[in-house]
């Protein structure tokens, strides 16, 4: 069991943390009083600030030295070795809908890598942990990747269309999103839209999928995600094939067996 290896103790507050933020969402999800745009198509709501700050609180009192990153605050820096990353509600368009995909992201990076976290899935009461070389785990039991081995039977779930902060970046991403999905759907058995980075990597982690590609990324949307897939004996890797980075500009997840022919799928001009 994961929560037995030398990770475990950073795992534990991460899981505390989560489904205290995931309690709050849900209590505030049917009543939300303040939902605005943080972009032009982009939303935040009251919800996703009071996770925010109920997970600081949290992180903070168990580990004061260390940096945290989350979406909605400004990062902390102490000069850390480890860093936390925090989604407090990714997916922030389906929970303000009632869309039941959606979920909060708490992981912990030292140096370079990855190595603790977890995505709590409150509407779907499922809980992903994972801690670097301990493995990845479902409500406690083990996952894996799927063992699917022919395009023709793959799904692969693809990023949201309206991504950027100015009409001419959406543009051009929406270009990008249509050629890459076309040639997706030729290719594969479904491509898919679920409108939630930690949800579409917990997926791909846990068999239901075969791969996700995100043509733009933030750190905290795929920091644990990453470490789930890989966990799990799948791959991440950049969109041009390059070691993967949460801090690089996009992503495919897989299940490895299927990579490089996703790769060469997604390859656009």
């Amino acid at each position: 069991m994961e929560m037995k290896d030398k990770y475990g103790e950073f795992l534990g507050v991460a899981i505390r943390a989560s489904e205290e933020a995931g309690g709050i969402a849900r209590s505030m999800q049917h009543a939300l009083r303040d939902i605005r745009f943080k972009g032009e198509k982009d939303v935040v709501t009251e919800a996703d600030l009071a996770c925010d700050a109920a997970i600081r609180k949290s992180l903070t009192a168990a580990y004061p030295g260390h940096n945290l990153i989350t979406e909605e605050e400004e990062a902390v820096e102490h000069g850390s070795e480890y860093t936390w990353y925090v989604d407090p509600i990714d997916g922030t368009v389906n929970y303000s809908r009632g869309f039941p995909l959606w979920g909060v992201s708490i992981g912990l990076r030292k140096g370079e890598s990855m190595i603790a976290g977890c995505i709590w899935l409150p509407a779907l009461e499922e809980m992903f942990t994972v801690t670097l070389g301990g493995g990845a785990y479902l409500n406690g039991k083990h996952i894996q990747v799927s063992g699917v081995t022919e395009m023709h039977a793959a799904i692969i779930s693809h990023g949201d269309f309206n991504i950027g902060n100015t009409e001419e970046q959406r543009k051009e991403m929406n270009e990008r999103n249509l050629q890459s999905r076309g040639r997706a759907a030729a290719a594969l058995q479904r491509v898919k839209c679920l409108g939630s980075a930690v949800v579409e990597g917990s997926f791909v982690a846990a068999g239901r999928m075969e791969a996700y590609c995100m043509l733009a990324m933030k750190p905290w949307d795929v920091a644990v995600g990453s470490l789930l897939v890989t966990e799990a004996g799948g791959m991440a890797t950049h969109l041009d094939g390059g070691k993967f980075s949460i801090d690089g500009p996009d992503a495919l997840f897989s299940n490895g067996i299927l990579h490089e022919q996703m790769l060469k799928v997604l390859q656009l001009g």
